[in-house]
């Protein structure tokens, strides 16, 4: 099993893989043409040059680049002449940069790339949403080389992962650390938002208030037991999706410094992990946001005075999940195989109750600071959904 790991454009991260298990670092520009779905302010900034050279390095030591252009909406500039000018030159560069394969979410660009770029891979994003055999034979048809399936629908589903294990042409990957809702219902929305959010010709220029994060986090505020249904897989547990045919595992995030990113990637390769379970995923105190002199760098995104209310709008520093919840990765061995054998699309939560169960004996939380928060969290929702948000009193 290899690994596709998330990249910072830090040079160190390079020195800490090894060929062995990881084959390919993922990653993009802060803006491009064409976009991605992550939000620009939480990138780290790298310029072309240093992003041709850092490509060149992983090169050398035997490891593939995977760009990143997974947004699910182009604002429909893929219909006008300038708008193809700009898509195609950027995949023009992106091939003369020596990228070895790209992710992508829209069909559209799955078979422009594979008609008139064929020197590039074609990885289909999880934000493509495919969750079916049938999804997976479309886009094997539109020519995709490998396939990233559906984490929040498709990641404890194992009669249907057998299956399309079993009945797939090309590779199949998942990503193993994503702590996303179950069956997400902000999913789709979140895609589109931080699409337009990267795009370089968007009037916004980056900016956007992630509304879907802070409903997500607010909901498993509210119901702690969210943290246990939603989809990640534990690096103890790769052997069971290694055993049905899982080549590849995907980790995330391009957010993380480099400290965390290793930590990250030790844990997986090790398959093994000691503390708690949400260390391994991303939380706004891990990543590069927070380093500085990087906080100047990002201002300049949230610095938006005639667009909302930037005194409100300043108090999202407050909202930071730290320090909540405390889940002993350990106490949860064994946890997968309930999933193995049971099919949880055909039943509700509430009549199972096997995640309830497991939330109650192995969720550690901080009552003080999670009530707190939810005060905090309601308070700041009610302020976007009011309106209160993008006017001055």
């Amino acid at each position: 099993m290899k690994f596709s790991v998330p990249t910072n454009w830090q040079p160190e991260l390079i020195q800490a893989l090894n060929v062995e298990y990881a084959d390919e670092v993922y990653g993009k520009l802060r803006d491009d043409p064409i976009g991605g779905c992550r939000n620009s302010y939480s990138l780290p900034f790298v310029s072309r040059h240093d992003a041709r050279e850092y490509i060149h390095q992983l090169h050398k030591k035997g490891i593939g680049f995977n760009y990143v252009i997974n947004s699910t909406c182009l604002n429909n500039c893929e219909w006008t002449k300038s708008g193809q000018k700009q898509i195609r030159g950027f995949l023009s560069w992106l091939v003369d940069i020596g990228v070895d394969s790209v992710t992508v979410s829209i069909p559209y660009l799955s078979e422009m790339i594979k008609k008139n770029y064929s020197i590039l891979k074609v990885i289909v994003s999880t934000m493509a949403g495919v969750d079916s055999l049938a999804k997976v034979k479309y886009w094997e048809g539109l020519g995709a080389d490998e396939i990233t399936l559906s984490s929040v629908r498709v990641n404890r589903n194992f009669p249907l992962l057998k299956r399309i294990s079993r009945e797939a042409k090309c590779k199949l990957r998942l990503i193993a650390n994503e702590c996303c809702l179950y069956q997400c219902p902000f999913r789709p929305y979140h895609a589109v938002i931080g699409s337009h959010g990267t795009q370089s010709r968007h009037y916004l220029k980056g900016f956007l208030i992630d509304y879907a994060n802070l409903a997500c986090n607010y909901k498993k505020l509210l119901s702690p037991f969210e943290l246990i249904r939603s989809p990640w897989i534990r690096p103890e547990d790769l052997q069971h999706y290694e055993a049905i045919g899982i080549e590849r595992i995907k980790l995330i995030d391009r957010a993380m410094s480099t400290t965390v990113l290793i930590s990250i990637y030790n844990a997986y390769v090790n398959r093994s992990y000691e503390g708690n379970l949400l260390d391994l995923f991303l939380s706004a105190d891990k990543t590069i946001i927070v380093e500085k002199p990087r906080l100047l760098q990002k201002a300049k995104y949230f610095f938006r005075p005639f667009t909302v209310n930037v005194l409100k709008l300043i108090k999202l520093r407050e909202l930071i999940m730290q320090g909540v919840f405390y889940i002993e990765n350990r106490a949860l061995d064994n946890f997968i195989l309930h999933f193995i054998d049971n099919d949880c699309s055909l039943a509700l939560c509430e009549d199972c109750g096997y995640c309830y169960k497991i939330a109650d004996r192995v969720i550690k939380i901080n009552q003080d600071r999670r009530s707190s928060l939810i005060k905090k969290y309601e308070k700041y929702l009610d302020v976007l959904i009011s309106g209160e948000m993008f006017r001055y009193p």
